[in-house]
């Protein structure tokens, strides 16, 4: 099984060179039982692992100085911080793109297999299907934040969306669609994946998908996308099946340990930030600070202060690892991210006391005992505004800021992006096209794709 992985892995890398051929080896492991399946997508490096130039571009950290900035190890780090037009500067390669494409490999390999089995009513192959699909989707969702403009529904079918692979022929070159052939994909896959999947969550294994993690994916899309009619259809499906909040007055902060365990119980289906810009990740890296205006949104009783963050060598506060044991940040889904979108979506209804009972029920779990004060609004405007800074609060470095900056923009809440480096100002202006990151550059010249314009 480990000879098929890599060479999955090595196919997709390169699958769009025309010039790449495969010769047989009669050592190769066809997968055809669940089992293999199961080994092939519980593969957390490539399918449970998401990019991380969406956060390396979002606004919630800084540099402390030039001379940290110049310490950066590699030109994508550097040149993602201050929006340069060309971020990758002759690197290849590049992980936030292959990676993902690998991931869509793999289940691309698994249902084409699936597509000449009979699985009838199978339940375990049913559930296999589910999961190749719901993993496709999830990894073409990560794509689209980053690589493609903001869903628009006057534009989208003629803006460019991505190279739509699906299925495992690795010698067909696939040109972008339009965003919304990509959406309309993505989408159709979690339904049918939402139909296939056991209903709860894997306590043990929650990098695995389910009916749960089907919806709330469901919801996040459609929150991206601004159809917030359906976003709040597919968060009340999720938070049905799975409300269960993690009191933090039950977690301990531990000095250079984190305060949670794999099995957070808010955790709906794992996923983590990419190991490959720690600079700016790590909580005892001084390369970085999280972004003070940010820090400062919360109080003195709140508790994801101490268990989110903790000060570093020269002053500045890092990241401590949410919802994960492990460094790198938590991207999955989870019941906190429900609870906000459900509560954005009925402030946005002029729902407001609908929506501050969900944002109250979220943070009487963050705040200390006894100190929990109900958040009031002014009306449901004023209460959307509360709702979307307690967004920044609790999903920090998530990887949705970026969508967040996106969609609000779009529809004109007008935030400007500056960094200060060496006494330069590079500012990112609402809606600018440096919002939808390059191709990696090896990849259109292999597969002649047409390059989005910065």
């Amino acid at each position: 099984m480990k000879k098929l992985i890599m060479l999955l892995f090595v196919a997709c890398l390169f699958g769009c060179s025309k010039e790449l051929e495969l010769k047989p080896d009669s050592t190769i492991i066809v997968p055809e039982t669940i089992q293999d399946f199961e080994q092939l997508l519980d593969n957390a490096e490539v399918l449970n692992t998401t990019p991380g130039l969406a956060q390396l571009s979002a606004d919630e950290y800084f540099i402390p100085s030039l001379q940290a900035w110049n310490s950066l190890s590699n030109l994508t780090q550097r040149n993602a911080y201050i929006w340069n037009k060309d971020i990758f500067q002759g690197e290849s390669k590049i992980w936030d793109w292959a990676a993902p494409y690998a991931g869509i490999f793999y289940c691309n390999s698994v249902l084409d297999i699936l597509e000449l089995q009979d699985i009838g009513n199978n339940p375990a192959k049913k559930n296999i299907r589910g999961w190749a699909l719901f993993a496709r989707a999830y990894s073409y969702y990560s794509l689209v934040s980053i690589f493609a403009k903001t869903y628009d529904p006057a534009t989208a079918n003629s803006d460019l969306g991505l190279p739509l692979k699906l299925s495992s022929d690795i010698k067909k070159i696939v040109q972008r669609s339009t965003l919304q052939e990509t959406y309309d994909s993505i989408i159709s896959d979690v339904l049918t994946a939402a139909d296939l999947l056991k209903a709860e969550v894997t306590t043990d294994k929650r990098n695995r998908p389910s009916k749960v993690a089907a919806y709330a994916l469901l919801a996040r899309v459609y929150l991206s996308m601004r159809i917030y009619d359906q976003a709040e259809i597919y968060a009340d499906k999720a938070l049905l099946l799975c409300p269960e909040l993690l009191d933090y007055n039950t977690l301990t902060v531990l000095p250079g340990r984190s305060s949670f365990t794999y099995n957070s119980p808010e955790t709906i289906y794992f996923t983590q930030q990419a190991a490959k810009y720690i600079e700016t990740t790590f909580s005892s890296s001084v390369s970085y600070g999280v972004d003070s205006s940010l820090i400062a949104l919360y109080g003195a009783d709140d508790l994801r202060m101490p268990i989110y963050f903790r000060k570093n060598a020269i002053g500045n506060y890092g990241l401590r690892p949410i919802n994960n044991v492990a460094p790198n940040p938590f991207t999955g889904l989870a019941t906190d991210e429900l609870y906000l979108i459900k509560a954005e979506c009925l402030a946005r209804r002029k729902q407001k006391e609908e929506a501050l009972l969900y944002l109250n029920k979220l943070l009487e779990k963050r705040v200390k005992t006894g100190a929990f004060t109900p958040v009031m609004a002014l009306d449901a405007e004023d209460a959307l505004q509360i709702i979307l800074t307690e967004r920044r609060k609790s999903l920090v470095w998530r990887s949705v800021r970026w969508t967040d900056l996106k969609r609000l923009n779009l529809e004109g809440r007008n935030i400007k992006l500056e960094r200060n480096m060496g006494g330069h100002i590079y500012e990112l202006q609402p809606n600018s096209p440096l919002y939808v990151l390059p191709i990696p550059n090896d990849e259109v010249t292999l597969s002649g794709i047409t390059q989005n314009d910065r």
